[in-house]
């Protein structure tokens, strides 16, 4: 056998050393590429989260905002989301709302509500009294 093997190798010539020749890559269109691009983003949320390790602010606190549109103002924290690391405030980003009608017949109103703003562009200027309740001794 070992001899058919270098006799068929003796008759093609010295093909051993000849380069090979590279077969191109199959290559996707540039239409599925982009495709697959964007949909990697598709579902990623809108406010990606990056809060503090440890909290500066609370519910309570008067903060004054030092960015954005309602730079200058002085608010108060009404609610904290922990996770995100937004803050509600009193009258601070505030955005219009479009609301439709609820009944037939009903015009519908534009209203103003306030929108989260980020912890960082805050600054507290007075923190909330927080006091512990002070446990009382009940006489039976």
């Amino acid at each position: 056998m070992r001899k058919a093997k270098k006799a068929s190798s003796e008759s093609q010539g010295d093909l051993s050393m000849m380069p090979k020749t590279i077969q191109p890559a199959t290559q996707a269109t540039p239409f599925t590429t982009a495709v697959n691009f964007h949909r990697r983003f598709k579902f990623q949320p809108r406010r990606k989260p990056n809060p503090p390790r440890k909290w500066p602010m609370k519910v309570g606190d008067k903060v004054v905002v030092i960015a954005g549109s309602d730079k200058g103002k002085e608010s108060e924290i009404t609610k904290v989301y922990r996770k995100t690391g937004y803050v509600m405030c009193k009258e601070v980003n505030m955005k219009t709302k479009h609301q439709r009608g609820q009944e037939e017949g009903e015009t519908g109103s534009i209203i103003q509500i306030e929108h989260p703003i980020h912890h960082s562009n805050l600054k507290v200027t007075e923190r909330s009294v927080y006091q512990k309740p002070v446990k009382t001794e009940e006489t039976a």
